[in-house]
């Protein structure tokens, strides 16, 4: 299995928050990130689609294009919203094999686990396992 294309998103989401010297610039980032998000289907936001553990609500959209999972997220509070935007940016257009067996080890590495409050904390790790759910339903 080749995961080269989602380390190598890793490593420039790494290069992007090397220039974030304080947790509000980090903040920043993340809103702005958010923000560019492409809109959310209204028809999208269904009870399948809850990302459960947010403290916020947020919605989880994947769609099979070819080969790759596209996804898109949506929430109710920006900075949930920019947490999605960064695993939208490794996990979208990936082999569902990948999304399943890559693990997003650039949160650790930018500081963002002890930057974010334990329930945001909580929020990425459960919208990471709802991507990989969806993944593993390719996989069947």
């Amino acid at each position: 299995m080749n995961f080269e294309s989602c380390l190598l998103k890793q490593e420039t989401l790494k290069k992007t928050f090397g220039s974030c010297s304080t947790p509000e610039a980090r903040y920043q980032k993340i809103i702005e990130l958010g923000r560019q998000l492409p809109s959310f289907n209204p028809a999208a936001r269904i009870p399948a689609n809850l990302v459960p553990g947010c403290q916020s609500v947020m919605y989880l959209e994947s769609n099979l294009q070819g080969d790759k999972l596209i996804f898109n997220a949506d929430s109710d509070a920006l900075i949930s919203k920019g947490l999605a935007a960064l695993l939208i940016a490794i996990y979208s257009d990936e082999l569902a094999e990948v999304v399943a067996l890559c693990p997003p080890t650039f949160i650790q590495e930018i500081g963002l686990q002890t930057a974010l409050s334990p329930a945001r904390s909580n929020g990425l790790a459960s919208l990471y396992h709802k991507m990989r759910q969806e993944a593993l339903k390719h996989l069947k």
